[in-house]
This record gives C-alpha cells, structure tokens and sequence, in this order.
C-alpha cells in the first residue's frame, strides 16, 4: 500500500496563488478561515485544506470543491461519498502544511518546526514512554531539542492514526528514531509503519496502521491547479 505524503511551504507561495488556494476550499471552510485572528494561522489552514482537496482530486477525479467530510468521535475526519476507500491526514503549523493520503489504511501525519519554545525534558518526563526519555537523556542542547520534536512528531502521527487524539495517553506506546518505529506497549505484536523527515527548521512525520510505502514531496504551488 502506497501513503503519498505532500508538504507545502508557505514561504514559497507567490503572492498570487492565495486567491487560487482560496477557491479550492467549500464555503464553510471559506467562512472558517475568515474567522482567524492572526493572518498567519489562517493562510496555514488555507493551503492545508487546498492542499488536501487538490491531492484528493488528482487521484479520483472529482473538482477540489467538491469533496464532503465528517468527523469521528474524537475529531478525527473522513470523506462522506468518497468513490473509494481513501483516507487522509492533515497537520498545519505556521509557514509549513502537510497531508498525507492512501487507500484502506488509517494514517497520521504531523509537522512542527523545531523553533517552537518548549521544555523538553519536563515534557518528556511527564508525557512520554519511559524509552523515550531515556533517549533524550543521552543528548543536551540543540541536540536534545531537535530529538523532543522529531519523537513528539511521529507521537502525533500515532494518535491521529488511531483516531484517538489526545485521549490516547502518550506513554501508551514508544516509538524510536534510527529508524523510526512505533511499539504499542499493551500490544507490542500490532504492525505499524512510520517515517520522519527534516526540512529545514520543520519536523514531519507520517504513521499507518499496517505495513505502507511512503512517497514523500514537497509541493510546488502550481502543481495544486489544473
């Protein structure tokens, strides 16, 4: 099973193609994104969900505007009417978009940029496996920093994956970097793929619930358009 994974990095939008990102999106999406306060977080939600609508449409055919979504129980969403078991993931931070998209397996994606201000280890020790924390325990510094992300990444990617959010406590599963991997410690034999990536000061990471390929690319803006 393939998992395509495409990130898009605001930064390099031309000033233009936000009317165009804008015109993928429904109307209640159009009304949600008015509603933010500060220009940055609404440009982000924009071109995620341009970004989502335009990959679904390269791969089934149907106008951008037109897909439907719900939401399961703790947040997570679907398509309504999809024309075939797809499913996706989508993560938005400031300057940096991802969605990730395949067929008949549940995927999570994240991205977080390692600037954010964060008290690593205080973090770790509260929310994290013990495995992880010990891990972090063997760099210092930047080092350290940038190993908090990139597990908190791939921990996101888990629970969105599984539907659960932040209902599934994080020490509940581990998951290890070289190479990335994720170990459900109430069931330790269930099969998980999972990938982590660096970009510059972003963080992505993408996890499935089964054994998937993943293609992973960086957009271009004009490739969102007919």
């Amino acid at each position: 099973m393939d998992v395509a994974v495409r990130a898009l990095d605001l930064s390099k939008l031309p000033p233009e193609s936000w009317d165009a990102l804008v015109s993928l999106l429904n109307e209640e999406e159009r009304a949600r994104a008015a509603r933010f306060a500060f220009g940055e977080d609404r440009n982000s939600y924009i071109a995620a969900h341009a970004l989502l609508r335009a990959e679904l449409s390269k791969r089934a055919g149907l106008p951008p505007q037109d897909w439907r979504f719900a939401a399961a129980a703790h947040g997570k969403p679907f398509l309504i009417d999809a024309p075939r078991d797809m499913r996706f993931s989508l993560s938005h931070t400031r300057g940096m978009v991802a969605v990730a998209i395949c067929e008949g397996v549940d995927i999570g994606v994240d991205v977080e940029p390692s600037d954010r201000r964060a008290e690593s280890m205080k973090l770790a020790e509260r929310f994290f496996a013990p495995e992880e924390v010990t891990l972090l325990r063997t760099v210092e510094g930047e080092a350290r920093r940038d190993m908090f992300f990139a597990i908190w990444t791939l921990k996101e990617a888990v629970v969105k994956a599984t539907g659960q959010g932040l209902s599934r406590a994080l020490d509940s599963f581990a998951v290890s970097l070289d190479p990335p991997r994720v170990t459900m410690l109430d069931d330790p034999a269930q099969a998980w793929s999972a990938a982590h990536w660096r970009k510059e000061k972003f963080h992505f990471a993408l996890a499935a619930q089964g054994p998937v390929r993943i293609d992973f690319d960086l957009a271009q803006a004009a490739s969102l358009f007919p």
